[in-house]
C-alpha cells in the first residue's frame, strides 16, 4: 500500500507519454541530443525527497526521447528483478501503448564518459549490437526513460533503447 501511495504521489500527467511503438519514422525527430546524466539531474530533487522511504519508484509523464552519445562495453544480462517491477508499474502508466514486458528482458553494458549504465535494449536490437558493434565503439543511442526505483540505499535508473545507429 505504501508503495502505491508513493507511486501515485510521483506519477505525473498518466496520460501525456504519446504512443511510441507503431509510428512513422518521423518519431525520431523528437529524440533530442542530451546525455543520460542530464535525465539523472533533472530528477535529483524528486529523488532526493524519496530518499526517506524504505522502498519508493519515480515515474513521469516524461519518457525524455533522446539521443545519446555511448561506447559499447558488450555484456549482457537479463533484466534485474527490482527493475522488473520498475518496468511493469511504467507498462501500468501506459496501458494498451506499452510494450510487452519482454521487448525489455535484457540490459546491455554502456559507457558515458566515466560512467557505466546497463541499458535495456529491445529485443529486436540484441542480435544486431555485437554484429554491428565492437566493444569499445561509440554509438549514437535512441533510447527513453523509463523511471527510478530505489535499490536498498541506491537508485537505479531505467532506460530502454529503441534503437542505434553505429559508427
Amino acid at each position: 500500500m505504501k508503495m502505491r501511495f508513493v507511486l501515485l504521489i510521483f506519477v505525473i500527467a498518466f496520460g501525456a507519454i504519446a504512443p511510441m511503438w507503431g509510428q512513422s519514422e518521423d518519431h525520431w525527430d523528437r529524440y533530442q541530443c542530451r546525455t543520460l546524466q542530464s535525465i539523472i539531474d533533472l530528477h535529483r530533487d524528486d529523488v532526493q525527497a524519496l530518499n526517506s522511504k524504505k522502498k519508493a519508484i519515480l515515474l513521469t509523464g516524461d519518457s525524455f526521447p533522446s539521443q545519446v552519445k555511448l561506447v559499447y562495453l558488450g555484456e549482457s544480462r537479463p533484466l534485474p528483478a527490482k527493475k522488473g517491477v520498475l518496468l511493469d508499474f511504467w507498462r501500468k502508466m501506459l496501458k494498451e501503448q506499452a510494450p510487452p514486458a519482454e521487448v525489455f528482458a535484457t540490459e546491455v553494458l554502456f559507457k558515458e564518459g566515466a560512467d557505466e549504465h546497463r541499458i535495456a535494449v529491445q529485443q529486436p536490437l540484441l542480435d544486431a549490437l555485437p554484429k554491428e558493434l565492437k566493444k569499445g565503439q561509440a554509438v549514437n543511442a535512441y533510447l527513453i526513460w523509463m523511471g527510478a526505483i530505489k535499490v536498498g540505499n541506491r537508485w537505479e535508473w531505467l532506460f530502454a533503447m529503441n534503437r542505434f545507429d553505429g559508427p
